[in-house]
């Protein structure tokens, strides 16, 4: 943690990520509030007090530690002039909530308004007059957001929360808080329902959760229970005078467009429209988190094993879930190998969803993200494009016969291989009671100059238990329901007259170890680094 002669220090000239951030002077000295303030009582302040000495209901501990510094996110407009007035001054009235020192502004010029640096200027000015570290950086959202294919809103908001993560580190702080109000939660209720969204949306912004991209770090809102109209009086009561922001009013803006021609309308018919959405986002929020419980529960369940940019989920197990729980899985999938996507719609996520539920061996779903689900015989598999999941099953590397030694090993496809070692103790109890399909054991007499080959077309052999009766392999394997995608290099260890094993499958009847057999060879198919496969 830096101390408070640190951060006079790192105010004046720091780095955060590429850019450096301008200088800004401290002036504790000149702190400036007027002293009838220090002792008045203001509900908005008791609830941020309440807010970050207490957290939410539930929590077991605060959500700043005493000792700890605050960053703040400022752009100086009514809300996070309102928010840091008020945690500047709970210091000021005899128990402290945070002193100033304690608290670190940071503000992001997003280079989108001509009057954009005198924002900069101004809460820089009102941080020096205050007594509080401030950090200013600019970003060119604009570039950014054509760069990357995104709003100008969603470039903007990931801009700020990535330089106010970056300054979160740079300063030890554990938490930043910004000013998100009621009305704001409303808005962003009413703008998910509009473009469409599952809970996840519906219980809107959190009090207390994760910093976009940086989950280390925790996004505190406080005044998200205080509304708009209360943050105004606020300011007027306090003189302050915070700078607008036209970009409001531009109702090119969707979010402007919510808040100034389709909230109004709706509370024609309910003048309590942005109260009843707040309740909403509460209500759903509580529901989704005990989802969320029994998402990861499932998910631990259904889960067999992933890598880089692929997973593969039980498809029995799946299926045997109630379908909030597939559906939530099904998203969690796609958030587990693409976490940075946001707002991915209804329509593909059920779409992949009937597919693993009805579709045959090697149906496919696409998904955002360039994600592509597909359906296996026991499993469906979600996988990047680029991504090259291991191989489940053993294939052969081409169509070439392979020598198997004996004793020795031949390789596959994928880091699989079948090996063949001599057997001088096994009982002919142990062999009849086998119950490992990828260990077969074979009489010796047959099993001279071995290979490990793909099947030819319209091979027969005997399986062992049909009682000699021959059938197609390729009938096998359909009834042992091999993929069909994996048929032609599944392996066959052979000698040169007839197939001896379909690996993991059916043994020929005339390898069968029997009471007379003097020497038994034992054949496993196994995968590196694998105990069971």
């Amino acid at each position: 943690m830096v101390d408070a002669a640190d951060l006079k220090s790192a105010g004046r000239r720091v780095r955060v990520g590429s850019n450096p951030t301008r200088p800004i002077l401290q002036a504790r000295e000149r702190a400036f509030l007027p002293s009838r303030y220090h002792t008045m009582s203001s509900q908005l302040v008791q609830k941020v007090e309440s807010f970050v000495r207490e957290g939410v209901p539930g929590a077991t501990r605060p959500l700043v530690r005493p000792e700890g510094v605050l960053v703040v996110g400022v752009s100086g407009g009514p809300d996070s002039l309102a928010l840091l007035h008020a945690l500047a001054t709970g210091g000021r009235r005899g128990d402290p909530l945070h002193h100033p020192e304690k608290l670190v502004v940071g503000h992001l010029n997003h280079s989108l308004r001509p009057d954009a640096a005198g924002d900069a200027q101004y809460v820089a000015r009102v941080c020096s007059n205050w007594g509080v570290a401030c950090f200013v950086e600019e970003a060119d959202v604009g570039a950014q957001a054509q760069a990357q294919g995104l709003s100008l809103e969603e470039a903007g908001r990931l801009a700020r929360y990535r330089f106010l993560a970056e300054l979160a580190r740079r300063v030890d702080a554990a938490a930043v808080a910004v000013g998100h109000n009621a009305d704001d939660q409303a808005e962003t209720v009413l703008m998910h329902f509009v473009r469409g969204a599952g809970l996840a949306g519906l219980r809107g912004m959190l009090p207390v959760g994760p910093m976009p991209e940086a989950p280390d770090l925790t996004l505190l809102r406080p005044l998200l229970t205080v509304s708009r109209a209360e943050i105004e009086r606020y300011c007027r009561q306090h003189e302050l005078e915070p700078r607008l922001d036209a970009s409001n009013v531009d109702e090119t803006f969707f979010r402007n467009r919510l808040r100034h021609e389709l909230l109004p309308m709706l509370e024609e018919y309910n003048p309590q429209i942005r109260e009843r959405l707040q309740n909403t986002a509460a209500v759903v929020a509580a529901d989704y988190e005990l989802l969320q419980q029994l998402r990861r529960e499932a998910w631990m369940d259904i889960l067999r094993e992933g890598g880089d940019g692929w997973l593969r989920v039980d498809l029995e197990a799946w299926r045997d879930l109630p379908l909030s729980l597939r559906r939530s899985t099904l998203r969690h999938a796609v958030w587990e190998l693409h976490s940075s996507l946001r707002d991915v719609t209804f329509e593909p996520v059920e779409q992949a969803r009937e597919v693993a539920e009805t579709g045959d061996v090697g149906a496919q779903a696409t998904l955002p993200g360039g994600l592509v689900l597909t359906v296996e015989y026991d499993a469906w598999r979600l996988a990047t494009e680029e991504a090259s999941p291991p191989v489940r099953r053993p294939q052969l590397s081409g169509d070439e016969a392979l020598v198997l030694s004996l004793p020795g090993r031949a390789s596959l496809a994928g880091g699989w291989f079948v090996e063949a070692t001599a057997c001088h103790d096994v009982s002919q109890e142990a062999v009849e009671n086998n119950p490992d399909p990828w260990l077969a054991y074979v009489d010796a007499e047959e099993a001279r100059q071995l290979l490990v080959r793909p099947r030819r077309p319209g091979e027969r052999f005997q399986p062992l238990g049909m009682a000699g009766h021959s059938a197609k392999v390729s009938d096998v394997m359909i009834n042992e329901k091999i993929p069909a995608g994996l048929r032609a290099r599944w392996p066959l260890v052979a000698n040169r007259d007839h197939l001896l094993w379909l690996v993991g499958h059916r043994l020929d009847r005339r390898a069968r170890v029997t009471a007379g057999s003097r020497h038994v060879w034992r054949l496993r198919c196994a995968r590196e680094g694998k105990v069971d496969v």
